[in-house]
């Protein structure tokens, strides 16, 4: 009997303190998502449970404008000026709850919360992944060159027999080869285009974390506490856990080891790290070093293979639909072959369709749509211009809310990369502005060149010489998960490949 009284009282109450909260709020002016998001984070967390977060972004933005208003104490900001350029400065802090779903094991540059510790970090850690050291570095030269050769011997397979190809598993393999050798020197790179089954075990170990985030997020405590018990939480695959902690160790050895009489002219990121955490830090112990780099290692690899496969078969996939971009592209490839002193990675900004297609892709088809969720200091902040955000919000920014931004982008749902290539200098900075697939501001990500490059390069060894076409057969879904890692929903992408009868190129990268 008194729960009868005692709950509608407390139902009253919650009702009237939400709405002197909403009335009191800085936040009030601010146009709603939903009538509720002023009182409550339920209809948030539906839309997050139900994976239509970054889709929902883009039309609530385009009806009701660059700010949005997402839950009692959260925005959705998607604009440049006065928006992301305010939220991703170096003034912002990682929203720590978020950051803290996403991976359990913290201390590496990615998962710190505070600025200035991640500019410290991000500071020893910067030289190898500067535009010159990627354009010039050998170990990349070696690496790429192994991995182009397999893939190679791969399409020339698949052509002769007309196989169909997921292009997305090979193009996750063609990356974790590239990026195990940049990491660990070419002697510890992993060979996964010639047995992909250490790529299965990271793929596996990489969507548990994403199914895992996804629970954590769209759930409140004590919701996802009760999930953990009935298996919401998904739990890493320990076998497949074992071997990548196996095979990490090992190679952090093997690195260790080989250290100190290897020449600069092949030396690898984890080279890089070991001297710049012992400069810093002369007396840290070998164990805790050991700890700090493999911890970074793991996310470099983790973060790269997964997200450039992503973008790498998608390219593949988008000019399979259009076989008049790959003949476009071939005609320029075939300007490689006139003599140059440069090499093939100093010629790569000279080669616009193949910039434009990459770009375009990166748009349409961003691997990571986010949100990527800031907290406004305590001095707050003032958005568009117009709203007085107090310290404490939540506020955040989808990189699919952003691409797809008619205003930049026009006819934003197409994939189209004669926009990057018809637009005058003017037009062109701005669109560009837009193109958020590796962030902005302070925390962009450090691996833009290397990415560019390694995408760049690998486009080049498949379309020099053969094409790509739909597998006609395959009916499965290719439309991309909304989620932190946005794989296709079918897990795979299948092609078919064909050797030109007469290349119009004969590029040697």
């Amino acid at each position: 009997m008194l729960a009868i009284v005692v709950i509608p009282a407390l139902l009253i109450l919650w009702i009237i303190t939400s709405i002197r909260r909403h009335n009191k709020s800085g936040l009030k002016d601010i146009p709603n998502a939903h009538f509720s998001v002023p009182y409550s984070r339920l209809w948030l967390l539906s839309i997050r449970w139900r994976k239509k977060e970054n889709r929902s972004r883009i039309y609530l933005h385009r009806r009701l404008g660059p700010v949005v208003r997402l839950a009692p104490r959260e925005l959705s900001v998607n604009c440049v000026e006065d928006g992301i350029r305010t939220i991703y400065s170096a003034k912002f802090d990682k929203d720590a709850d978020f950051y803290h779903a996403l991976v359990d094991q913290t201390g590496f540059m990615v998962t710190m919360i505070g600025n200035d510790e991640h500019r410290r970090r991000r500071r020893m850690l910067a030289h190898p992944y500067s535009n010159s050291y990627i354009t010039n570095s050998g170990t990349i030269d070696n690496i790429l060159s192994r991995v182009k050769h397999r893939l190679q011997e791969g399409m020339a397979q698949w052509a002769s027999t007309g196989a169909s190809v997921d292009v997305y598993m090979q193009a996750k393999c063609s990356m974790l080869d590239v990026v195990t050798g940049f990491l660990f020197g070419s002697e510890n790179a992993t060979d996964t285009l010639l047995d992909p089954s250490f790529e299965n075990d990271l793929t596996t170990l990489t969507q548990a974390t994403t199914k895992n985030l996804h629970v954590r997020t769209s759930l409140e405590w004590p919701m996802s506490y009760f999930a953990s018990w009935i298996g919401g939480n998904v739990r890493p695959d320990p076998v497949a856990r074992s071997r990548w902690e196996e095979w990490l160790t090992q190679v952090i050895t093997n690195s260790y080891r080989s250290h100190p009489t290897k020449p600069s002219s092949t030396a690898s990121l984890y080279d890089h790290f070991y001297d710049n955490f012992k400069a810093a830090d002369p007396e840290m112990s070998l164990n805790d070093m050991a700890s700090f780099i493999a911890v970074e290692c793991d996310d470099h690899l983790s973060a790269s293979h997964i997200g450039l496969g992503i973008l790498l078969s998608y390219t593949m996939y988008e000019l399979s639909r259009a076989p008049h971009w790959q003949h476009a592209l071939r005609k320029e490839l075939g300007t490689l072959n006139e003599p140059s002193e440069l090499s093939l990675a100093h010629r790569l900004p000279n080669l616009r369709v193949l910039d434009a297609v990459v770009t375009e892709t990166m748009r349409t088809r961003a691997p990571c749509p986010g949100p990527f969720p800031r907290l406004v200091p305590e001095s707050g902040c003032r958005l568009v211009g117009k709203f007085d955000v107090p310290g404490g919000t939540v506020v955040s920014s989808s990189a699919w809310a952003l691409h797809f931004n008619p205003d930049p982008f026009p006819v934003p749902d197409e994939w189209r990369p004669q926009r990057w290539l018809e637009a005058d200098e003017k037009t062109e900075v701005e669109m560009r502005k837009w193109i958020w697939t590796f962030g902005s501001g302070a925390r962009v990500c450090i691996g833009t060149h290397f990415s560019a490059r390694v995408m760049k390069e690998l486009l080049i060894t498949i379309y020099s010489n053969y094409e790509t076409l739909l597998d006609e057969e395959f009916t499965e879904s290719v439309e991309q998960e909304d989620v932190f890692s946005s794989s296709p929903l079918a897990g795979r992408i299948q092609l078919k490949f064909r050797r030109l009868t007469q290349p119009d190129t004969m590029v040697v990268a």
